[in-house]
């Protein structure tokens, strides 16, 4: 008598790297609704960023950015601060770098904590250029955990550059 195995379900993932995935996957979704949107929808694409850091799989995922209240976030965008709310996404660990060109096209880039490179979106607005910017990296699955130094510092000369 053979024994007999279950068959595998899926690619073999576990439920929580699913998840993770699926996560990731909508994060690159919105970085391209990002990159086709016109400046009308920028408030749009904040919230749409909002929900998906709130429902993160896992805090780790998060990688430096912030998650701001929801209505902090509403009251910027009502005050047409969308520049301030995309900013309020990143936290004090996140490197950023942003530019405008003479055409009026938006350039953004952004570091996470532990990236070993900077990764850069474009848009209409700089809300949507940071927006897509920060969707992209977070999406990327190529982070690596900070090297510290002393006194839990990174250590010098580790961390990507943004110029």
């Amino acid at each position: 008598m053979t024994k007999q195995t279950e068959p595998r379900s899926g690619s073999g993932r576990s439920a929580p790297g699913k998840a993770v995935a699926g996560w990731r996957r909508q994060l690159g979704e919105l970085a391209l609704a990002c990159a086709g949107s016109f400046p009308s929808e920028e408030a749009q694409r904040l919230r749409d960023m909002h929900r998906l850091l709130a429902k993160a799989p896992t805090s780790a995922v998060l990688r430096g950015a912030v998650v701001p209240d929801a209505e902090r976030l509403e009251q910027l965008i009502a005050a047409e601060a969308s520049s301030a709310a995309a900013l309020s996404l990143l936290g004090s660990q996140c490197g950023y770098l942003l530019s405008r060109g003479a055409g009026g096209q938006h350039l953004a880039s952004v570091v996470l904590p532990g990236a070993v490179e900077e990764i850069s979106a474009s848009g209409d607005t700089l809300t949507l250029a940071l927006v897509g910017a920060l969707a992209l990296a977070l999406a990327d699955t190529d982070l690596r955990e900070p090297e510290c130094g002393a006194a839990g510092r990174e250590a010098p000369g580790r961390s990507a550059r943004l110029n």
